[in-house]
């Protein structure tokens, strides 16, 4: 290009700078803007080329200026105070936490409180960064805060490890009157310029580096500081102050608790006590410990405030709240205090499905309407109509049979009228695959592992059931069933109350058998059962069952009632641990065809009364030793003239089966 062509284009250049247009090169083309088009925020407008429609790219920087309003209008269209937030401002939300003296006295750092949120400014500044605000009254020398975001883990608890805390890496502004320590550390006042601040956090969203990001600080109203002649401190041996020691020891200021003056007359401090600590507060200025007599301690792990008032000598240790786990209705959920459930109000938020079925806060949308589950996992209330049971995934604990079927709980004299009619209408069972507690195997509720039987379907027409990694039988599985009449669960140990009530069972094989529940085998029709390592029997576990014989030998506790009008039941062998009888009347009562009960237990067991309208009972045989021991007992001595010594050849046949180190003995 020759000098000529290169005045020519110098000189349009000046021109287009001069008219308010601009050159630039547009598909291979020269273009020249038209900046005849204001744009604006809040606070500031611009015009920019608008011939490609809304590109807003090309910019004319020397029409940026605040805005200049005349009868509240601007020349660019912007109103006075008109809000026109930015699109893409920062999502977060920032909270101060901390403690002091000022407003910082009803601050926290253990949760995040709704009168130290950062407000949101609905613009960014003119360097693109968004604006939160906060005012707060700041007094030098024992106020400390943090500005944190809001960062909450899989329980939506506060996260409080490294990184949580908002990367100051930067107080504009600063003469020194505050110090910044970094994100492990707290911005206090270093120097006393006490007074009403206004803090501004000047943030880019993430993924933006740290390094963007600064707090900056305007001096509202300088203020006077509070005074006190005192300077408080919780002294003692406290397990989470590492360093904390009673003042003849070591330095106070350096290793014990500093308090703070709320800035009217009260001292006070938020501190971890542990069970064993002693402490008490302690006045450096004059030596002088409150309270002057004992130490102070607390009976439970837990995080206190100790306050102390100016001019009396009691110290107040009150419990804190420390909103750390989750808590949650069917509609809302909350943090709460772990020791009190107390809930924080301002947590309080409806539940968000936005993102699939199950909420931030861990509860899952009910599938089906008409199960109520509460926050714990256990069953509300169920409305369904009792046809087609769906087992929802937010179930954890399954429910007596008395709660699903409309009683509130289980009581037997009001199943047949209640429970027996719902429990007839149910045609099928399902567990929604999103339930990690049970599932359905073989016509039957089961848990996870397949340990637990909680709910045999009463639909099912089998005879004969056999669960082999069974341990635990639940309270009602098998009740009311009419049709099993054999069961075989080799490794059960426990069954649960009414777990077989008004069956139809004849023949029960539990070799391992340990404990049997209150009303088990109530009203059935079992006549076959092997009881030998059964310990502990509940009570009327087995009354009005068709049992014909019983063999006990390892029993330790037998329930009132246990084995009461028992019809059918003509021989019992109590072994020798028996340990407990009830007080009350009629282990076998009303067993009338009950001939002969031998018991095994050297010293006789104490009771009200054992075998109440046994018309045939002829034979009780105790040891050889323990006859006269038996017959002076009250309550046996009723049964004096049947009372006899366990028959030689028995005795023999008994010591034959001990170990050979029973026999030494």
């Amino acid at each position: 290009m020759n000098k000529k062509s290169w005045l020519i284009v110098g000189l349009s250049l000046a021109m287009a700078a001069t008219l308010g247009v601009g050159l630039s090169a547009c598909g291979g083309e020269t273009h020249t803007h038209n900046y005849d088009t204001w744009d604006y925020n809040a606070t500031q407008h611009w015009k920019y080329c608008d011939e490609h429609g809304t590109d807003k790219s090309n910019i004319d920087e020397t029409t940026k200026a605040n805005h200049d309003f005349k009868d509240g209008k601007c020349e660019c269209g912007a109103t006075e105070g008109q809000e026109i937030p930015d699109a893409d401002l920062d999502t977060r939300e920032f909270w101060v936490t901390g403690t002091g003296a000022g407003d910082l006295a009803n601050a926290s750092w253990t949760e995040l409180k709704p009168n130290f949120k950062l407000t949101k400014q609905p613009h960014k500044d003119a360097d693109g960064f968004t604006l939160y605000t906060i005012q707060m009254k700041i007094f030098a020398g024992g106020d400390k805060f943090k500005i944190r975001q809001d960062e909450r883990d899989e329980n939506n608890a506060l996260k409080w490890t490294k990184g949580t805390f908002f990367g100051l890496t930067e107080i504009k502004n600063n003469d020194g009157t505050f110090i910044d320590m970094g994100n492990e550390g707290d911005i206090g006042v270093a120097k006393g310029k006490d007074g009403i601040y206004k803090f501004t956090v000047h943030t880019k969203p993430a993924p933006a580096p740290w390094a963007d990001n600064y707090v900056s600080w305007e001096l509202i109203e300088s203020v006077a500081a509070p005074t006190t002649t005192e300077d408080m401190y919780i002294v003692g041996t406290i397990k989470t102050q590492k360093n904390s020691q009673w003042p003849d020891f070591t330095d106070v200021k350096k290793n014990c608790i500093h308090m703070t003056f709320d800035g009217t007359d009260t001292w006070y401090a938020d501190v971890e006590l542990t069970i064993g600590d002693q402490f008490k507060v302690y006045n450096i200025l004059n030596k002088q410990y409150y309270p002057n007599v004992a130490n102070l301690t607390t009976g439970e792990t837990w995080l206190y405030r100790v306050s102390w008032k100016v001019g009396q000598d009691d110290v107040k240790v009150e419990h804190l709240h420390k909103y750390t786990m989750q808590g949650y209705d069917g509609e809302n959920h909350w943090m709460k205090c772990p020791k009190d459930d107390v809930r924080d109000e301002s947590t309080v938020e409806a539940h968000d499905f936005t993102s699939g079925d199950t909420c931030k806060c861990g509860f899952q949308k009910e599938a089906d309407p008409d199960w109520k589950i509460n926050e714990d996992g256990t069953l509300n209330e169920y409305t369904g109509d009792y046809v087609n049971l769906k087992i929802p995934a937010n179930l954890e604990v399954f429910p007596d049979y008395g709660k699903l079927f409309g009683m509130g709980e289980n009581n037997k004299y009001e199943f047949a009228m209640c429970e027996q009619k719902n429990l007839a209408k149910v045609q099928s069972v399902t567990v929604d695959p999103k339930n990690e507690h049970f599932k359905v195997e073989n016509n039957t509720v089961l848990s996870k592992d397949g340990t637990v039987l909680y709910m045999y379907f009463p639909y099912s027409t089998e005879t004969s059931v056999t669960f082999e990694n069974v341990t635990e039988i639940a309270n009602s599985a098998f009740i009311f069933n009419a049709t099993v009449t054999t069961i075989n669960f080799p490794k059960v140990v426990t069954i649960g109350r009414l777990a077989f009530y008004n069956t139809k069972l004849e023949s029960a094989t539990l070799p391992m058998i340990e404990t049997i529940s209150e009303e088990a085998f109530y009203q059935s029709t079992v006549k076959t059962i092997d009881l030998s390592s059964a310990k502990t029997i509940g009570n009327n576990a087995f009354c009005k069952s068709a049992i014909e014989t019983l063999d006990l030998e390892n029993i330790e506790k037998l329930g009132t009632g246990a084995f009461s009008n028992c019809k059918q039941l003509t021989e019992v062998v109590i072994g020798a641990n028996i340990k407990e009888l009830p007080t009350s009347a009629g282990v076998f009562g009303f067993c009338s065809l009950l001939k002969t009960v031998t018991v095994k237990a050297v010293t006789p067991p104490a009771t009200a009364a054992l075998f109440p309208q046994c018309p045939l009972l002829t034979d009780i045989y105790v040891p050889a030793e323990s006859v006269d021991a038996y017959k002076a007992l009250a309550k046996w001595s009723l049964y004096a003239d049947k009372i006899k010594a366990i028959p030689a050849e028995a005795a023999s046949a008994q010591e034959v089966a001990l170990p050979a180190s029973k026999k030494e003995d």
